[in-house]
């Protein structure tokens, strides 16, 4: 236990007290970006004072030494990320984080295996490489800002004599930017392999695959067996990984309508779904008149009353068309709109509703009108139906909706789902996005 006079101890106030190692469990990221932050705030004092006080000759050494170890902490912590990545995919990286500090070499460790995990790391990693080996050549091992002196006692920077913070400011912002993208990118890949696509090929690769296919109709003519040798030998696969590839596009919410399929909606078919969606708006009227000041005049007790009575008549219509199996296909139509970055989301989403709805009704813990009008009920019910069924490839019925209630000026996000720039996940460059394609 650390004295109470200690210089590294807490006091008050409390909101000054830092929490450090095990309180807080602070990693690679966490230190890197103190250090960053330590050298954008004083780079940031230094312009703004143009140098008069806080004077460029003095400050150049913390700042870069900051930039410079900040980078350090965050490549290692992307190998780290990179370990994890790779264990998904059956696969060990090894790297020794405590004997490693010369930049060039962990780039080029990182750079290496990250590409050979996934060909999809190349674009970010071209847009982070000039400036993170412009550090590496001017202080390959944290010591040039540290000391005046090499352990050679040679003079640091005699060849380099001027450094301009304007730079600086420009090129650490910019490649802090693409720093964060990666980070976004390790999410991203960790979520796409937890899904266990089981293909030689990465998803969007696939996705490139299944737009080169002609509609499943097709599949039976002659010329459909051409089509599959261009394929293999473009994409390097045997007959097999073919076959599993062709058969997971077939199931695939976002993928079949490429091929000219939709993949059914879990629990509910679309009519029904649709007759839902009108019995919603017709006790949610406001609903097309979003742009209007709605008159509040009304008492809380009436308002409540109000409620209360809508939701009787809402069921009144219900009642004869929900199960169990319908309640769960609305709960994850609903709840998927939280986050439907992978259409296997959804899938795992409605076998579990269904159990637990089955579950509370079989022991008495609620009655199915409940369950159902807990999500019916929501006044953004609407919004998080359509988007999923944009992400989910079922566009017609999401535009048969719309258009049957005339309700499209009441989603500000409608544009960007009909683009598909809502499902869009971090940048990959050139490859299309998983619920994107071509807004199907």
């Amino acid at each position: 236990m650390r004295q109470q006079n200690s210089t590294f101890r807490r006091a008050h106030p409390s909101w000054a007290n830092a929490c450090v190692g095990e309180n807080g469990d602070p990693g690679y990221v966490e230190y890197s970006k103190g250090f960053s932050k330590a050298a954008n705030i004083l780079i940031n004092a230094v312009l703004e004072d143009h140098s008069i006080h806080l004077t460029t000759d003095i400050f150049v050494y913390p700042i870069c030494f900051n930039m410079r170890h900040s980078v350090e902490l965050r490549l290692k912590g992307a190998i780290s990320a990179l370990q994890k990545l790779a264990i998904l995919k059956q696969r060990i990286i090894n790297f020794d984080f405590m004997g490693s500090h010369d930049i060039y070499k962990i780039w080029f460790f990182f750079k290496t295996e990250s590409e050979r995990l996934d060909s999809r790391f190349q674009t970010i990693n071209s847009l982070l490489e000039p400036t993170i080996l412009d550090i590496a050549e001017i202080d390959p091992s944290g010591q040039t800002f540290r000391y005046p002196f090499s352990t050679q006692s040679t003079k640091h920077l005699s060849e380099v004599a001027l450094i301009n913070f304007v730079v600086l400011n420009e090129k650490f912002s910019d490649l802090e930017t693409n720093l964060d993208e990666l980070l976004k990118i390790y999410e991203w890949l960790e979520l796409e392999y937890n899904q266990g696509t089981p293909s030689t090929l990465h998803r969007n690769q696939i996705f490139f695959l299944a737009k080169e296919l002609p509609n499943r109709s097709a599949w039976t003519d002659e010329n459909f067996s051409a089509t599959k040798n261009l394929i293999r030998a473009k994409y390097n696969l045997s007959n097999n990984a073919l076959s599993k590839i062709l058969n997971l596009i077939q199931d695939h919410y976002a993928l079949a309508p490429l091929i000219g399929l939709r993949k059914p909606l879990a629990g509910m078919d679309t009519p029904l779904l649709i007759d839902i969606c009108d019995i919603w708006v017709e006790f949610n009227e406001d609903i097309k008149n979003s742009d209007t000041e709605l008159e509040t005049t009304i008492t809380y007790a009436e308002a409540i009353e109000g409620v209360l009575t809508q939701r009787d008549s809402a069921w009144g219509k219900l009642r004869d068309l929900v199960t169990p199996e319908i309640t769960a296909g609305s709960h994850a139509l609903f709840y998927f709109a939280y986050d439907y970055g992978f259409t296997e989301y959804y899938e795992s989403l409605y076998p579990r509703y269904l159990l637990e709805i089955r579950g509370e009704i079989d022991h008495g813990q609620q009655t199915i009108r409940d369950q159902f009008m807990h999500v019916f009920d929501k006044t953004n019910f609407l919004d998080h139906l359509l988007q999923s069924l944009y992400a989910l490839g079922h566009r017609t019925t999401a535009e048969q909706i719309i258009a049957r209630q005339d309700v499209a000026h009441a989603f500000h996000w409608l544009d960007k789902a009909r683009s598909g720039e809502l499902f869009t996940p971090p940048d990959f460059a050139q490859y299309p996005t998983d619920c994107f394609a071509e807004n199907i």
